[in-house]
């Protein structure tokens, strides 16, 4: 199944609002309980999301890796990473859970803490990956300010761990640290990706992406300070941005699925598509990364003023300010920096659709006068040949008799070359013309019977039609068209050596199928893949459209056609139920 542009619209629709409404849904729960109080909310809420979220986010994640082909603008390395870090998260919230609900014990360290730690490592990997293959050289600014917003925020962290952790044990302090360290490695990549794809104007897909991981990274560093704090408890906000972190990136996981099936259509379609996706981006993906960016330090000055007693000897309410500061700067840039990227981008667009009309202008005029030039020499030696029997039959003694001979061949030779001028004019209309169509029940084999009446055949070529008769609801006068254009090219593509021509029908239980197969010379390899294409012909003579009719007569049926070598065979299909 291809997605429309109809389709395709209602779709990300309805994406954009269920994946709004269950971030909704996801806080407006987690609020009520810490306002009013849910019975059994870990069991009935808690764990059922920290559950089936990330188990769906995995299956999508391996479901994506399978189908990378069908992702032109993502690569494959990637997205394994990115598959494999999902997997971690999944396990580890599943041993937490194991851990919390069912065994209902607290160890620290614990196996949980291994996947905790190992996901981010493996995200790092996905996005320096993505880079890699984006950028040929990463740009060093984005790279030198990410690296110092990703101090500003390890330094504070590891300081207030180091300080809170002086009776743990060296192992319990080395874990404890090893968390804000990797996060904010996993920052670094994070930023400059993002500063990337706000430049680039395109990929919504990792953009999304992106912004769920410093959604993630956030919920980390406050439940770091929240658990130094011994602050924390199930049901506290943080859970809101863990939760909110998967549920973006199983959405757009599911997103990237089902857009992907449109690629399957022509290159043209896909680049108008591909031209819609970047001003999606451009006008939604910068805006949502910020409100999510800017959601999370109002979700965590709300925790901490919420859950942490002030305290004067700490800093975590120094940190968070810091913090809050920083995030509000980086979005003014990027905010300044979307503003005149878009008009940049807007006036390049404009230029290159300019050009873009004028190299359209220029290939069609010179598509015309190729046509105009390949049918005016096609008919002018047919009409040289007319013109020179009739100088003939003009100039033959007064005795000379209609059925002569000389007279009956001269006329003859009028009558092909008349045939020839005929069809090589058809080929020209039935290209141009859109013919509205007009549909019926009829017999095909009457129908290629009909065809075969209009065709002069050749003595030494036998035409071979099958005795079972078929019907079909198409429109008669088109689908004989097509015949006439495939049995003619069989005859020429024989020449004048003795050859075969084989017309076959079957069905099943949605198409009936119909075959030409000629014993003529096989059609090159380099021209078979554009067989269909205007203005490509094989023969000495002819417009190159005949088979470009045949095609679009076909589509317009919901039909299809294809060719094969060995014999040259066309094989048509045209479906049973097609309205």
């Amino acid at each position: 199944m291809v997605l429309n542009f109809d389709q395709k619209n209602k779709f990300q629709l309805i994406w954009a609002y269920s994946l709004v409404a269950i971030l909704v849904i996801i806080a407006s729960l987690y609020f009520t309980n810490i306002n009013v109080g849910i019975e059994n909310f870990s069991k009935t809420i808690s764990l059922p999301a920290y559950t089936i979220i990330p188990g769906i986010m995995v299956l999508l994640s391996i479901w994506a890796v399978v189908r990378s082909k069908s992702f032109p603008e993502l690569s494959r390395t990637p997205l394994i990473f990115l598959a494999v870090a999902f997997s971690f998260w999944f396990l580890a919230e599943q041993i937490w859970n194991l851990y919390e609900h069912v065994l209902e014990i607290d160890p620290y360290p614990s196996a949980a803490d291994f996947f905790y730690l190992s996901a981010p490592i493996f995200m790092f990997i996905s996005l320096w990956t993505f880079l890699k293959s984006e950028e040929k050289k990463i740009p060093v600014r984005p790279v030198i300010i990410a690296s110092i917003i990703s101090a500003s925020i390890l330094i504070p962290s590891i300081v207030f761990t180091f300080d809170a952790g002086i009776e743990d044990s060296p192992i319990e302090n080395l874990v404890a640290l090893a968390y804000p360290i990797v996060d904010a490695a996993l920052l670094v990549p994070a930023l400059v990706a993002f500063s990337v794809l706000v430049s680039s104007k395109k990929n919504f897909f990792w953009l999304m992406i992106i912004s769920g991981i410093i959604v993630m990274m956030a919920a980390d560093t406050i439940f770091l300070f929240l658990v130094l704090e011994d602050a924390y408890v199930d049901g506290h906000p943080v859970d809101i941005l863990w939760i909110s972190s998967y549920t973006i990136w199983t959405f757009m996981l599911f997103y990237a699925l089902m857009e992907s099936r449109y690629y399957k259509e022509p290159k043209e379609v896909h680049e108008i598509a591909r031209k819609y996706e970047t001003q999606k981006a451009e006008k939604y993906g910068v805006a949502i990364g910020l409100i999510l960016i800017n959601a999370t330090v109002i979700l965590l000055l709300f925790g901490i003023n919420y859950f942490i007693e002030p305290r004067e000897d700490t800093i975590l309410e120094f940190f968070s300010w810091i913090l809050g500061m920083l995030v509000v700067m980086f979005s003014s840039i990027v905010i300044l920096m979307n503003s005149r990227l878009n008009r940049t981008l807007k006036r390049r667009t404009t230029q290159l659709e300019e050009a873009s009309k004028e190299l359209v202008k220029n290939e069609r005029f010179s598509a015309i006068g190729e046509l105009a030039s390949r049918v005016s020499h096609d008919i002018r030696n047919p009409l040289s040949n007319i013109l020179m029997s009739i100088e003939l039959l003009k100039n033959s003694p007064p005795e000379t008799k209609l059925e002569d001979d000389g007279v009956v061949e001269k006329i003859e030779l009028i009558s092909k070359n008349i045939e020839r001028i005929s069809h090589q004019v058809n080929d020209v209309l039935g290209f141009v013309k859109n013919r509205k169509l007009n549909k019926v029940n009829f017999s095909l084999n009457k129908c290629v019977k009909d065809a075969l009446e209009t065709i002069s055949k050749p003595q030494y070529i036998k035409i071979k039609i099958p005795q079972k008769n078929y019907n079909v609801n198409a429109d008669p006068f088109q689908i004989q068209i097509i015949f006439n254009n495939l049995i003619i090219n069989a005859i020429q593509a024989i020449g004048k050596n003795n050859g075969e021509i084989i017309i076959r029908f079957s069905e099943n239980n949605s198409q009936t199928i119909m075959e030409v197969e000629n014993s003529g010379p096989e059609i090159p390899e380099d021209v078979l893949p554009h067989i269909f294409d205007s203005l490509v012909t094989t023969k000495q003579v002819g417009t190159g459209l005949g088979l470009v009719s045949c095609k679009t007569i076909i589509e317009n049926h919901g039909g299809d056609i294809s060719v094969r070598n060995n014999p040259t065979t066309f094989v048509l299909s045209l479906p049973k139920n097609h309205s």
